[in-house]
């Protein structure tokens, strides 16, 4: 009976899960990047229960509707207006696709996408030629089924005709998450940790997994162990010399007053003779 508490109690101890929810903008390099980092850490935590969510920025024409109900192509858009991207840099629509791209990488394989975004964010994100770019990485350095993966991209279209008109079931559920952030947003178990950096965003997640932490997690505790016990010593080390040089100075201060009444005293005789000696000459 005691056995079979103690397997209980360690299935629920190692099953932890944690979700962490990052909300990107395909046009805002720092929260691709940001997103691209996690990459070195994500499989060690996904093991021990995290579970990671990707929120896409996508914006919807407001005046669509009201001018020909998503009836019409628009340029910077998908669905006659239901789903729009803008940038200096790419044609909305290309940003669209590139958003259906990451969620069917996303879909097929985690792993897979974390390492795509961050060769993306470094190498395509203001790249004139930007399909291509996404493309090189996906065939050359990720050796990835980009026929499969073009497939998913159609799939995703829903009826036949001009894709500008369709709706996409994809970018819908996008927009379903109504995230309307331009900038990095993350949240882990629905506490808003945006404001931290990434590296305290994991020690965050290390915290949270301190029952059952992954490699990592044991190796930075012990960095950060020792670092805490080198700053104390060489704090106790400025400690002993500024301690040391105070000694000093006290020193030399005592010397320097026993000197003066040394002086002081041997000087006394000397004035006393020679006024007994100026008083004889007088007489």
């Amino acid at each position: 009976m005691l056995l079979l508490s103690f397997l209980i109690a360690r299935c629920f101890a190692t099953v932890n899960p944690i979700n962490l929810t990052i909300g990107i903008d395909i046009t805002n390099k720092d929260s691709l990047s940001y997103l691209g980092k996690l990459e070195q850490h994500y499989q060690q935590f996904q093991a021990k229960g995290l579970t990671l969510n990707i929120l896409n920025h996508i914006l919807p024409c407001y005046t669509c509707q009201k001018r020909h109900n998503y009836t019409k192509p628009e340029p910077n858009c998908y669905g006659g207006g239901r789903y729009c991207q803008f940038s200096s840099y790419a044609n909305g629509q290309l940003l669209l696709t590139e958003i259906i791209r990451q969620k069917c990488i996303f879909t097929n394989d985690i792993f897979i996408f974390l390492n795509y975004i961050n060769l993306f964010q470094q190498d395509c994100l203001e790249n004139p030629h930007y399909t291509y770019c996404s493309q090189h990485i996906l065939q050359n350095i990720l050796n990835y089924d980009v026929e499969e993966l073009d497939q998913c991209i159609n799939a995703s279209f829903l009826g036949e005709g001009d894709q500008a008109l369709l709706e996409n079931f994809i970018l819908s559920q996008e927009m379903k998450q109504q995230y309307n952030q331009s900038t990095l947003t993350v949240y882990l178990n629905h506490q808003d940790i945006s404001h931290l950096e990434f590296a305290d965003m994991i020690i965050h997640i290390c915290q949270k997994l301190k029952n059952d932490p992954p490699d990592y997690c044991n190796i930075h505790s012990l960095l950060v162990q020792n670092t805490s016990i080198q700053l104390q010593d060489e704090i106790y080390f400025y400690l002993f010399i500024i301690f040391l040089l105070l000694l000093i100075w006290i020193s030399i201060r005592v010397l320097k007053k026993v000197d003066q009444k040394v002086l002081q005293k041997g000087s006394n005789p000397i004035e006393e003779t020679i006024g007994i000696i100026q008083e004889e000459n007088i007489q």
